[in-house]
């Protein structure tokens, strides 16, 4: 084998490993491509959810600030707002008015004067110190006399 044979045919397996690196090249790049746009679209998708989950959230809030602050489902539920509507409300108004049953606006009836509460009644003065522990003290022999002891 000459020198000019070997320069051959190390010319060609050098052509030969150009092109398979190349090759290779080119498939990392396309597959960087196929993850760049498939993770450009999970991204878009998972914004646009993200944002109608947002868009949910101030209504829930906003529904707890308009009930007093209370969030609970019922307040901030997703329902529809006629949902539970029947048209029944106007009457009980004017029902519970005539029962009795009074709203927080309301103001507090008074029938009458409330009878003065008694006075409470005296008690007779504690004694204090070690004469106080001897007037409270429990008679341990006595406490169960008294109890039978025999199962019926």
């Amino acid at each position: 084998m000459s020198s000019q044979d070997a320069l051959a045919a190390m010319r060609a397996k050098l052509a030969t490993l150009e092109a398979e690196n190349s090759a290779r090249s080119a498939l990392l790049d396309r597959n960087r491509a196929e993850a760049v746009a498939e993770s450009k679209e999970k991204l878009e998708k998972q914004g646009k959810i993200q944002g109608e989950v947002f868009v949910r959230l101030q209504e829930r809030n906003r529904r707890a600030k308009a009930a007093g602050g209370w969030a609970t489902e019922k307040t901030v539920g997703n329902r529809a707002d006629d949902e539970n509507d029947y048209g029944f409300e106007e009457d009980e108004t004017e029902n519970e008015r005539r029962a009795g049953f009074r709203t927080a606006d309301d103001p507090e009836v008074r029938y009458g004067r409330r009878p003065a509460a008694p006075a409470p009644a005296e008690q007779p003065a504690e004694p204090s110190g070690r004469h106080r522990r001897a007037a409270h003290a429990v008679d341990d022999d006595t406490d169960f006399a008294e109890t039978n002891w025999l199962a019926n």
